[in-house]
C-alpha cells in the first residue's frame, strides 16, 4: 500500500512499491445476485457460458500475437449487452491462474458494473482519473467464493456519474494514472467497459487509452448503418479485435467473430 500522504503531496507523488496486486482489498459476491443479473459465467449453469470460454481463449491469443492488453468494450447504442459481455468475459478470464485481469467501469455517464455485481462502492472512477486517489483505493479483488471466480480478477467500480466524461478522458492526468496502474499492478488484460459509441464522444476521447476494441451488437437491435458508423468513430488505428452478436433478449451470445 502507499504510505500516508504528507501535506502538499498529491496522489501522483505517492511512493509506489513494485507490485500492488497482493495488497488490493477484496469484495464478496452473492451467487443469487449474480444469477439474477445474468452473470452466467459465475455458476456456469447456462449453456451459453461456453461461448465466453471460447471468447476468452480467442481474445488472449489475439492479444498475445499483437502484444496488446488494453481492450475497450463498447456497442453502437445502449441495450446491446456490452456490460453483460464485459462482466462475463472478465469472470471467464479469472479462471486462468496465470492471467491477471482488471475490469474497469469506464461508462462514466451511466456506471452500472457495481449494480450488476450487487456491490456497493464508496470511491469514484472520476476521483481516480483526477489523481485524487490511487489505484489500490478503487480496485478490489473478488474474495474467496464457491464459484471459482479467481482472485486474479480486480474490479474498478464506480457509483457517481460524470457529466464531463469525454473531457476527463482527454486530460493528461488520465493517461498518467492508467499508465501507472498498469505498471504497478502488471495486469495481463485490462477490460474497459465503455459507453455506447454513438451516444456521445466519450469513446472517441478514450481512444488513446486502449489497444483494440471488442464490439457488441444487439441482435434485432443494431443496424448495419450503426455498425459502420461505430467502426468509423473508433478509427482504423484501433483494431476491432472481435465482434459479438448478442441475442435480442440479452441473455446469450448468438455468434462471435475475429
Amino acid at each position: 500500500m502507499a504510505s500516508a500522504q504528507s501535506p502538499g503531496q498529491t496522489a501522483g507523488d505517492l511512493p509506489r512499491i513494485v507490485d500492488l496486486w497482493g495488497g488490493l482489498g477484496s469484495v464478496s459476491v452473492d451467487p443469487v445476485v449474480l444469477a439474477r443479473n445474468l452473470v452466467i459465467t459465475a455458476a456456469r449453469t447456462d449453456p451459453a457460458h461456453g461461448a465466453f470460454d471460447v471468447l476468452r481463449s480467442r481474445l488472449l491469443q489475439a492479444l498475445a500475437e499483437k502484444g496488446w492488453r488494453r481492450v475497450g468494450i463498447t456497442s453502437p447504442t445502449k441495450g446491446c449487452g456490452k456490460t453483460f459481455t464485459a462482466i462475463n468475459l472478465a469472470i471467464a478470464l479469472s479462471r486462468y491462474d496465470n492471467c491477471r485481469t482488471i475490469l474497469m467501469d469506464m461508462d462514466l455517464r451511466n456506471p452500472s458494473l457495481a449494480g450488476y455485481l450487487g456491490l456497493k462502492v464508496d470511491r469514484t472512477m472520476g476521483d481516480f482519473l483526477r489523481e485524487e486517489i490511487p489505484a489500490e483505493a478503487i480496485l478490489r479483488k473478488v474474495g474467496p467464493n464457491d464459484l471459482r471466480i479467481g482472485a486474479n480478477l480486480a474490479l474498478g467500480l464506480n457509483h457517481r456519474a460524470e457529466a464531463y466524461a469525454a473531457e476527463l478522458f482527454q486530460e493528461d492526468r488520465t493517461a498518467r494514472v492508467l499508465e501507472r496502474m498498469e505498471k504497478d499492478l502488471r495486469p495481463d488484460v485490462i477490460l474497459h467497459d465503455l459507453p455506447p459509441a454513438l451516444a456521445q464522444d466519450d469513446v472517441i476521447a478514450f481512444r488513446p487509452h486502449m489497444d483494440c476494441v471488442l464490439l457488441v451488437a444487439g441482435g434485432g437491435l443494431t443496424t448495419p448503418r450503426e455498425m459502420k458508423e461505430t467502426v468509423r468513430r473508433i478509427g482504423e488505428d484501433k483494431p476491432v479485435v472481435g465482434v459479438i452478436l448478442n441475442k435480442a433478449d440479452g441473455v446469450s451470445i448468438a455468434e462471435y467473430a475475429y
